[in-house]
């Protein structure tokens, strides 16, 4: 199976499944790096809508992004449910976003980058949808040996180390580059009941173009 059929696969029960992995305070923490009011903002890797939900309270457009149709399904339902018409999925790839240059004035992405196999790549992508002045806030797991997440959750990366992720936002262009430990974690149990406890990041980082 596929990482798309999978999460495809599990569409319908992702908001219980994410709520086993990680506490919903985490969405709180990456919104406060940001003033949303009237913005133009980015998630990516959005899923059934976590962080769009609520962008789409304050910010002005939300465009969600996520390479599962059915995740873009069940937001899309939830997006009308909550009366939001300001958000809109988009089927796409996270290495290579189907956004403008310089049409965001902020980008989000939680817990997806470890996904994406081109992760240096996506945060160059990222860079180059951000406005001049935009902000950049990744939320994910630090470095940890849970292996068999890579066969059962479709992780590409067992998380990420502080120093890679400083130098991939130098790399990209990026300013004013913060990451740092969130005191939360992200926990699961293999199939075989293999425990796997890795600590959440955050990464923030300003495009400012000379």
């Amino acid at each position: 199976m596929s990482s798309v059929s999978y999460f495809d696969s599990i569409a319908d029960k992702w908001n219980v499944i994410r709520s086993e992995y990680f506490k919903d305070e985490l969405k709180q923490i990456s919104l406060s790096k940001v003033d949303i009011k009237d913005m133009i903002c980015a998630d990516l890797g959005c899923g059934t809508g976590f962080i769009s939900l609520a962008l789409a309270s304050k910010a002005k457009l939300v465009f969600s992004l996520d390479c599962s149709r059915n995740m873009l399904k069940e937001l899309n339902s939830s997006a009308l449910n909550n009366g939001y018409n300001n958000i809109y999925p988009i089927k796409g790839l996270m290495d290579d976003i189907p956004l403008f240059d310089n049409s965001m004035d902020a980008v989000f992405t939680n817990m997806a980058l470890h996904h994406v196999e081109k992760a240096k790549q996506a945060i160059k992508e990222m860079y180059r949808v951000l406005k001049n002045g935009g902000t950049l806030v990744i939320t994910d797991v630090l470095e940890h040996n849970g292996y068999w997440a890579i066969e059962e959750m479709h992780d590409v990366w067992l998380g990420f180390s502080k120093q890679q992720l400083i130098e991939w936002f130098e790399e990209a262009g990026f300013s004013d580059i913060e990451v740092y430990n969130t005191g939360l974690s992200c926990k699961g149990y293999s199939s075989k009941g293999e425990y796997t406890e890795a600590d959440i990041f955050l990464a923030k980082g300003i495009k400012r173009e000379e």
